[in-house]
Protein backbone atom coordinates (compact mmCIF):
# COMPACT_ATOMS: atom_id res chain seq x y z
CA UNK A 1 0.00 0.00 0.00
CA UNK A 2 2.74 2.29 1.12
CA UNK A 3 4.32 1.61 -2.42
CA UNK A 4 1.30 2.19 -4.33
CA UNK A 5 1.62 5.93 -2.55
CA UNK A 6 -0.75 5.57 0.20
CA UNK A 7 -0.98 7.65 3.36
CA UNK A 8 -0.06 4.74 6.31
CA UNK A 9 -1.31 5.05 9.62
CA UNK A 10 -0.90 1.85 11.07
CA UNK A 11 0.75 -1.65 10.18
CA UNK A 12 -1.68 -4.80 10.83
CA UNK A 13 0.85 -7.16 9.36
CA UNK A 14 1.83 -8.35 12.86
CA UNK A 15 -1.18 -8.57 14.64
CA UNK A 16 -2.00 -12.17 13.32
CA UNK A 17 -1.62 -13.68 16.93
CA UNK A 18 -2.43 -17.34 18.28
CA UNK A 19 -3.70 -17.97 21.73
CA UNK A 20 -5.35 -15.49 24.52
CA UNK A 21 -1.67 -13.70 25.91
CA UNK A 22 -0.98 -12.46 22.64
CA UNK A 23 -4.24 -11.40 21.93
CA UNK A 24 -4.46 -9.38 25.54
CA UNK A 25 -0.83 -7.85 24.77
CA UNK A 26 -1.79 -6.44 21.21
CA UNK A 27 -4.23 -4.40 22.79
CA UNK A 28 -2.80 -1.17 24.10
CA UNK A 29 -1.22 -1.12 20.42
CA UNK A 30 -4.70 -1.34 18.86
CA UNK A 31 -6.25 1.36 20.93
CA UNK A 32 -3.06 3.74 20.11
CA UNK A 33 -4.44 2.47 16.15
CA UNK A 34 -7.44 2.98 16.60
CA UNK A 35 -7.69 6.80 18.17
CA UNK A 36 -5.07 7.48 15.12
CA UNK A 37 -7.40 6.18 12.65
CA UNK A 38 -10.53 7.97 13.97
CA UNK A 39 -8.54 11.41 14.69
CA UNK A 40 -7.75 11.54 10.91
CA UNK A 41 -11.11 10.62 9.87
CA UNK A 42 -12.56 13.46 11.75
CA UNK A 43 -9.93 16.23 10.50
CA UNK A 44 -9.72 14.80 6.43
CA UNK A 45 -13.18 13.81 6.72
CA UNK A 46 -13.07 11.56 3.80
CA UNK A 47 -16.13 11.07 1.42
CA UNK A 48 -15.67 6.72 2.05
CA UNK A 49 -14.18 4.26 4.60
CA UNK A 50 -13.35 0.77 3.22
CA UNK A 51 -12.92 -1.71 5.37
CA UNK A 52 -10.95 -5.01 5.03
CA UNK A 53 -11.59 -8.25 7.26
CA UNK A 54 -10.28 -7.80 10.81
CA UNK A 55 -13.39 -7.45 12.49
CA UNK A 56 -12.39 -7.26 15.54
CA UNK A 57 -10.68 -4.14 15.04
CA UNK A 58 -12.74 -2.42 11.72
CA UNK A 59 -15.86 -3.30 13.76
CA UNK A 60 -15.35 -1.16 16.01
CA UNK A 61 -14.92 1.79 13.45
CA UNK A 62 -18.28 1.88 12.50
CA UNK A 63 -20.30 3.51 15.18
CA UNK A 64 -17.97 6.24 15.46
CA UNK A 65 -17.39 6.62 11.91
CA UNK A 66 -21.21 6.35 11.25
CA UNK A 67 -21.62 9.32 14.29
CA UNK A 68 -19.07 11.23 12.11
CA UNK A 69 -21.73 10.93 8.88
CA UNK A 70 -18.70 9.05 6.91
CA UNK A 71 -20.19 7.12 4.60
CA UNK A 72 -18.61 3.17 5.16
CA UNK A 73 -17.91 0.06 2.60
CA UNK A 74 -17.03 -3.30 4.88
CA UNK A 75 -15.34 -5.72 2.25
CA UNK A 76 -15.20 -9.28 3.58
CA UNK A 77 -17.51 -8.51 6.76
CA UNK A 78 -16.70 -10.75 9.67
CA UNK A 79 -17.86 -14.21 10.27
CA UNK A 80 -18.80 -13.92 6.30
CA UNK A 81 -17.81 -17.76 5.97
CA UNK A 82 -20.68 -18.64 8.53
CA UNK A 83 -23.96 -20.46 7.78
CA UNK A 84 -26.07 -19.86 10.98
CA UNK A 85 -26.53 -18.04 14.26
CA UNK A 86 -26.32 -14.35 14.97
CA UNK A 87 -22.15 -13.66 15.16
CA UNK A 88 -21.53 -11.29 12.47
CA UNK A 89 -24.51 -9.63 12.04
CA UNK A 90 -24.24 -6.90 14.69
CA UNK A 91 -22.71 -4.51 12.15
CA UNK A 92 -25.49 -4.39 10.06
CA UNK A 93 -26.86 -0.80 11.91
CA UNK A 94 -23.87 0.56 11.59
CA UNK A 95 -22.32 0.20 8.05
CA UNK A 96 -23.57 2.00 4.99
CA UNK A 97 -23.11 -0.87 2.77
CA UNK A 98 -21.50 -4.36 3.03
CA UNK A 99 -19.42 -6.53 -0.31
CA UNK A 100 -19.32 -10.00 1.10
CA UNK A 101 -17.59 -13.03 -0.94
CA UNK A 102 -20.70 -15.73 0.23
CA UNK A 103 -24.12 -15.39 -1.21
CA UNK A 104 -25.80 -17.11 2.23
CA UNK A 105 -23.62 -13.93 3.65
CA UNK A 106 -25.18 -11.33 1.98
CA UNK A 107 -28.53 -13.47 2.91
CA UNK A 108 -27.86 -13.27 6.33
CA UNK A 109 -26.80 -9.72 6.55
CA UNK A 110 -29.91 -8.60 3.88
CA UNK A 111 -31.76 -10.17 6.63
CA UNK A 112 -30.41 -8.21 9.32
CA UNK A 113 -31.45 -4.80 7.68
CA UNK A 114 -27.97 -4.32 5.94
CA UNK A 115 -27.10 -3.05 2.42
CA UNK A 116 -25.69 -6.04 1.40
CA UNK A 117 -24.15 -7.49 -1.89
CA UNK A 118 -22.76 -10.99 -2.62
CA UNK A 119 -19.58 -10.11 -5.05
CA UNK A 120 -17.75 -13.11 -5.20
CA UNK A 121 -13.99 -13.92 -3.75
CA UNK A 122 -11.16 -12.17 -5.29
CA UNK A 123 -9.33 -15.25 -5.40
CA UNK A 124 -10.97 -17.05 -8.31
CA UNK A 125 -9.15 -13.68 -10.08
CA UNK A 126 -5.69 -15.74 -9.29
CA UNK A 127 -6.28 -18.85 -8.83
CA UNK A 128 -7.43 -20.95 -11.54
CA UNK A 129 -7.18 -24.65 -12.67
CA UNK A 130 -4.89 -25.56 -15.40
CA UNK A 131 -5.63 -28.59 -17.70
CA UNK A 132 -2.29 -30.79 -16.77
CA UNK A 133 -1.01 -30.49 -20.50
CA UNK A 134 -1.35 -26.65 -21.03
CA UNK A 135 1.87 -25.12 -21.91
CA UNK A 136 1.29 -22.73 -18.68
CA UNK A 137 0.98 -25.48 -16.32
CA UNK A 138 3.95 -27.06 -17.68
CA UNK A 139 6.26 -23.88 -17.89
CA UNK A 140 5.64 -23.56 -13.83
CA UNK A 141 6.71 -27.05 -13.45
CA UNK A 142 10.05 -26.40 -15.43
CA UNK A 143 10.47 -23.32 -13.16
CA UNK A 144 10.15 -25.56 -10.11
CA UNK A 145 12.03 -28.19 -11.40
CA UNK A 146 9.85 -30.79 -12.35
CA UNK A 147 10.30 -32.40 -15.87
CA UNK A 148 8.31 -35.60 -17.05
CA UNK A 149 6.10 -38.02 -15.51
CA UNK A 150 7.54 -36.34 -12.04
CA UNK A 151 4.47 -35.59 -8.97
CA UNK A 152 5.36 -32.33 -8.11
CA UNK A 153 4.17 -31.65 -3.84
CA UNK A 154 3.33 -28.54 -2.39
CA UNK A 155 3.91 -27.76 1.05
CA UNK A 156 2.86 -24.34 2.69
CA UNK A 157 3.74 -24.53 6.41
CA UNK A 158 2.56 -21.01 7.12
CA UNK A 159 4.44 -17.97 7.94
CA UNK A 160 3.76 -17.38 11.42
CA UNK A 161 6.96 -18.54 13.98
CA UNK A 162 4.82 -20.52 16.29
CA UNK A 163 3.12 -22.10 13.14
CA UNK A 164 6.36 -22.61 11.66
CA UNK A 165 7.50 -23.97 14.36
CA UNK A 166 4.79 -26.47 15.11
CA UNK A 167 4.07 -27.47 11.63
CA UNK A 168 7.08 -27.40 9.75
CA UNK A 169 8.59 -30.37 11.24
CA UNK A 170 5.89 -32.66 10.30
CA UNK A 171 6.07 -31.45 6.87
CA UNK A 172 9.62 -32.45 6.72
CA UNK A 173 9.16 -35.65 7.99
CA UNK A 174 6.47 -35.96 5.30
CA UNK A 175 9.17 -35.33 2.23
CA UNK A 176 11.26 -38.04 4.49
CA UNK A 177 8.85 -40.39 4.23
CA UNK A 178 8.04 -39.72 0.73
CA UNK A 179 11.34 -39.38 -0.70
CA UNK A 180 12.18 -43.38 0.62
CA UNK A 181 9.03 -44.29 -1.43
CA UNK A 182 9.84 -42.36 -4.80
CA UNK A 183 12.89 -40.37 -4.83
CA UNK A 184 11.90 -38.83 -8.41
CA UNK A 185 9.01 -36.90 -6.09
CA UNK A 186 9.77 -33.23 -5.73
CA UNK A 187 8.63 -31.00 -3.49
CA UNK A 188 8.78 -26.95 -3.22
CA UNK A 189 7.65 -24.69 -0.34
CA UNK A 190 5.78 -22.19 -0.85
CA UNK A 191 5.88 -18.86 1.73
CA UNK A 192 4.75 -15.01 1.30
CA UNK A 193 7.68 -12.79 0.85
CA UNK A 194 10.30 -12.52 3.30
CA UNK A 195 9.76 -15.42 5.32
CA UNK A 196 11.90 -17.91 3.65
CA UNK A 197 14.76 -17.80 6.44
CA UNK A 198 12.01 -18.84 9.06
CA UNK A 199 11.17 -22.24 7.50
CA UNK A 200 14.84 -22.52 5.80
CA UNK A 201 15.99 -24.45 9.06
CA UNK A 202 13.36 -27.45 8.65
CA UNK A 203 14.03 -27.55 4.85
CA UNK A 204 17.55 -27.47 3.82
CA UNK A 205 17.76 -29.68 0.57
CA UNK A 206 14.02 -28.48 -0.55
CA UNK A 207 13.29 -25.52 -2.88
CA UNK A 208 11.75 -22.36 -1.23
CA UNK A 209 9.87 -19.93 -3.02
CA UNK A 210 8.59 -16.70 -1.89
CA UNK A 211 5.50 -15.01 -3.37
CA UNK A 212 4.47 -17.80 -5.49
CA UNK A 213 2.33 -19.86 -3.32
CA UNK A 214 -0.77 -19.44 -6.48
CA UNK A 215 1.93 -20.58 -9.01
CA UNK A 216 2.76 -23.45 -7.42
CA UNK A 217 -0.88 -24.22 -6.55
CA UNK A 218 -1.28 -24.38 -10.61
CA UNK A 219 1.31 -26.58 -10.65
CA UNK A 220 1.39 -29.35 -8.48
CA UNK A 221 0.00 -32.94 -8.26
CA UNK A 222 -1.10 -32.61 -4.47
CA UNK A 223 -0.67 -30.41 -1.72
CA UNK A 224 0.04 -30.09 2.41
CA UNK A 225 -1.64 -26.90 3.40
CA UNK A 226 -1.68 -25.18 6.46
CA UNK A 227 -5.88 -24.78 7.48
CA UNK A 228 -6.58 -20.93 6.43
CA UNK A 229 -7.01 -18.74 3.72
CA UNK A 230 -4.62 -21.06 1.24
CA UNK A 231 -6.95 -24.21 1.67
CA UNK A 232 -9.50 -21.90 -0.31
CA UNK A 233 -6.80 -21.22 -2.88
CA UNK A 234 -5.81 -24.99 -3.57
CA UNK A 235 -9.41 -25.63 -4.33
CA UNK A 236 -10.10 -22.51 -6.88
CA UNK A 237 -6.06 -23.58 -8.15
CA UNK A 238 -7.93 -27.43 -8.48
CA UNK A 239 -5.12 -29.08 -6.44
CA UNK A 240 -5.63 -31.63 -4.11
CA UNK A 241 -5.12 -30.91 -1.01
CA UNK A 242 -4.11 -32.56 3.07
CA UNK A 243 -5.01 -30.05 5.82
CA UNK A 244 -2.54 -29.60 8.38
CA UNK A 245 -2.47 -27.91 11.79
CA UNK A 246 -0.65 -28.15 14.61
CA UNK A 247 0.12 -26.00 17.16
CA UNK A 248 2.14 -26.13 21.20
CA UNK A 249 0.28 -28.75 23.65
CA UNK A 250 -0.51 -25.57 25.81
CA UNK A 251 -2.58 -23.65 22.88
CA UNK A 252 -4.15 -27.22 21.58
CA UNK A 253 -5.24 -27.56 25.36
CA UNK A 254 -6.72 -24.35 25.42
CA UNK A 255 -8.42 -25.21 22.53
CA UNK A 256 -9.95 -28.32 23.90
CA UNK A 257 -10.88 -26.87 26.95
CA UNK A 258 -12.78 -24.08 25.21
CA UNK A 259 -14.68 -26.40 23.06
CA UNK A 260 -13.28 -25.70 19.54
CA UNK A 261 -13.85 -28.89 18.16
CA UNK A 262 -17.87 -28.97 19.22
CA UNK A 263 -18.30 -25.22 17.86
CA UNK A 264 -16.51 -25.90 14.29
CA UNK A 265 -17.09 -28.77 12.42
CA UNK A 266 -14.69 -28.13 10.01
CA UNK A 267 -11.65 -25.83 10.08
CA UNK A 268 -10.42 -25.63 6.37
CA UNK A 269 -12.60 -23.53 3.74
CA UNK A 270 -13.56 -25.90 1.32
CA UNK A 271 -15.08 -27.87 4.39
CA UNK A 272 -16.90 -24.94 5.85
CA UNK A 273 -18.09 -24.11 2.62
CA UNK A 274 -19.96 -27.43 1.18
CA UNK A 275 -20.69 -28.57 4.49
CA UNK A 276 -19.03 -32.07 4.48
CA UNK A 277 -15.59 -33.03 4.50
CA UNK A 278 -14.45 -32.87 1.09
CA UNK A 279 -10.63 -32.56 1.62
CA UNK A 280 -9.24 -34.20 4.63
CA UNK A 281 -8.11 -32.61 7.87
CA UNK A 282 -5.57 -33.77 10.21
CA UNK A 283 -4.83 -31.48 13.43
CA UNK A 284 -3.31 -31.56 16.37
CA UNK A 285 -1.87 -34.73 17.08
CA UNK A 286 -3.06 -36.23 14.22
CA UNK A 287 -0.92 -34.04 11.74
CA UNK A 288 2.25 -36.10 11.77
CA UNK A 289 4.35 -37.62 9.02
CA UNK A 290 3.11 -40.86 8.26
CA UNK A 291 -0.85 -40.03 8.75
CA UNK A 292 0.07 -36.97 6.32
CA UNK A 293 1.62 -39.76 3.70
CA UNK A 294 -1.30 -41.71 3.83
CA UNK A 295 -3.31 -39.39 3.08
CA UNK A 296 -1.33 -37.59 0.35
CA UNK A 297 -0.60 -41.00 -1.20
CA UNK A 298 -3.98 -41.44 -3.42
CA UNK A 299 -4.38 -37.73 -4.08
CA UNK A 300 -0.93 -38.15 -5.84
CA UNK A 301 -2.39 -40.82 -8.52
CA UNK A 302 -5.74 -41.28 -10.36
CA UNK A 303 -7.50 -42.43 -7.51
CA UNK A 304 -11.29 -41.82 -6.29
CA UNK A 305 -10.14 -39.62 -3.38
CA UNK A 306 -8.64 -37.30 -6.14
CA UNK A 307 -11.42 -37.71 -8.51
CA UNK A 308 -14.41 -37.04 -5.62
CA UNK A 309 -12.03 -33.58 -4.05
CA UNK A 310 -12.36 -31.95 -7.57
CA UNK A 311 -15.93 -32.65 -7.93
CA UNK A 312 -16.24 -31.16 -4.85
CA UNK A 313 -14.16 -28.06 -5.83
CA UNK A 314 -16.68 -27.50 -8.45
CA UNK A 315 -18.88 -27.05 -5.87
CA UNK A 316 -16.29 -24.82 -3.50
CA UNK A 317 -15.54 -22.37 -7.10
CA UNK A 318 -19.15 -21.96 -7.59
CA UNK A 319 -19.33 -20.88 -4.16
CA UNK A 320 -17.12 -18.46 -4.90
CA UNK A 321 -18.84 -16.87 -7.53
CA UNK A 322 -17.64 -18.34 -11.07
CA UNK A 323 -21.18 -17.79 -12.14
CA UNK A 324 -21.16 -13.74 -11.22
CA UNK A 325 -20.71 -11.33 -14.31
CA UNK A 326 -18.47 -9.27 -13.07
CA UNK A 327 -15.09 -10.28 -10.44
CA UNK A 328 -15.03 -9.42 -6.96
CA UNK A 329 -12.33 -6.64 -7.94
CA UNK A 330 -14.54 -4.94 -10.79
CA UNK A 331 -17.48 -5.09 -8.85
CA UNK A 332 -16.15 -3.76 -5.56
CA UNK A 333 -14.82 -0.56 -7.73
CA UNK A 334 -18.04 0.39 -8.99
CA UNK A 335 -19.69 0.11 -5.65
CA UNK A 336 -16.98 2.58 -4.59
CA UNK A 337 -17.39 4.88 -7.39
CA UNK A 338 -21.01 4.44 -6.85
CA UNK A 339 -20.37 5.77 -3.24
CA UNK A 340 -17.79 8.42 -3.25
CA UNK A 341 -20.66 9.82 -6.02
CA UNK A 342 -23.44 9.92 -3.74
CA UNK A 343 -20.81 10.97 -1.47
CA UNK A 344 -19.58 14.16 -3.61
CA UNK A 345 -23.40 15.23 -4.45
CA UNK A 346 -23.85 15.31 -0.95
CA UNK A 347 -21.49 17.81 0.10
CA UNK A 348 -22.37 19.93 -2.77
CA UNK A 349 -26.36 19.86 -2.25
CA UNK A 350 -25.05 20.64 2.00
CA UNK A 351 -22.72 23.82 0.43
Amino acid sequence: MSESGATMLGDSRDCGVIGLVPALMLVPRLLQMRHRVLDWCKKARPQLVVLCDWGAFNARLLQPLQALQIPTLYYFPPGSWRKKGARGLSIAPFVSRIATPFEWSAKRLQEAGANAEWVGHPILETARPLPDQSDERLQLRREFGVEGHEKLVALMPGSRSLEVRAIAPHLAGTVDLLRKRDSSTRFVVAVPKNTAPRVRPFFPDVMIVEGRATDLLMACDAAVVKSGTSTLEAAAADAPQVVVYDAPAALRAQWRLMGGTKKIPFVAMPNIIVEREIVPELLGDRCRPQQIVDALTPLLHDSSQRQAMREGYVEVRRALGTELPQSATKRMAAIIEEMVEAASSTRTRNQ
